[in-house]
């Protein structure tokens, strides 16, 4: 039986041990892969992004227990698995683990702030069940920049008002209006957007290309805020709780 040697902790392991990622790197099952999610995909990974994907669970894992699990009870929350704190600007989606039925709890988690999280979607999708059929799961589906590691998490919802829920919780959260089906932010947050890439195309009329890197700078900022509305203060509350727990 071919053994290779996982890429992470290099240990040797053969073909029912290990996990072949998709730059045709190895990890081990046993010890490597449970300091994932479950539903983090590994076969399409590359190496660099588990390792990110690791470190990002543990750093998260370190935030839940510092500033979710003391004031649980407190916490915003949606289905069972994402808990959003206002007061860190901080938003948690944890992974909970038994080491048999319902003893040795464990709990792993992925902590985003909540100024990155910018698509927050409902979806119907096929899922396998234990018996190897197929049926329909209502989902959300959330999606965030500026992560390393996993950066969309897919979870169970009990139906569409529990997504409707949730999307009416984060646009007033983030001053977004709902506008001709379209996600628009407020009409001064518009008109800025406006104003900025106003200026780019007068900078790139001009040829100062000093002044066209600046216009097209506030222009990205101010569409940015136009769509997914003004996100400052949870940027701020967030930065200052990740400093602490560096």
């Amino acid at each position: 039986m071919a053994k290779h040697t996982c890429a992470i902790c290099g240990t040797e392991v053969n073909l029912v041990q290990q996990v072949k990622l998709a730059d045709g790197e190895y990890i081990c099952r046993k010890t490597c892969k449970p300091k994932g999610f479950k539903d983090f995909d590994f076969m399409h990974a590359t190496l660099p992004s588990v390792k990110a994907h690791l470190a990002q669970v543990e750093r998260g894992t370190k935030l839940w227990q510092t500033y979710f699990v003391p004031q649980r009870k407190k916490l915003v929350r949606f289905g069972s698995p994402v808990y959003v704190a206002e007061d860190v600007g901080l938003m948690a989606y944890v992974e909970t683990r038994y080491k048999f039925i319902v003893f040795g709890k464990s709990e792993l988690a992925c902590v985003y702030r909540i100024a990155d999280l910018v698509g927050y979607n409902y979806e119907v999708i096929d899922k396998k069940t234990s018996d190897g059929k197929t049926e329909k799961q209502e989902v959300c589906r959330l999606t965030f920049k500026n992560v390393e590691g996993m950066n969309e998490v897919v979870f169970k919802i009990p139906g569409k008002k529990s997504f409707e829920k949730l999307e009416k919780y984060f646009n007033k959260l983030f001053g977004i209006q709902k506008t001709l089906g379209n996600v628009a932010n407020t009409w001064k947050s518009q008109i800025n957007a406006a104003k900025a890439i106003g200026s780019a195309i007068s900078a790139a009329a001009s040829g100062d290309e000093a002044a066209l890197e600046d216009t097209a700078g506030n222009a990205a900022e101010a569409l940015d805020v136009a769509i997914y509305g003004d996100r400052t203060a949870w940027i701020e509350k967030a930065d200052a709780a990740l400093a602490k727990v560096e």
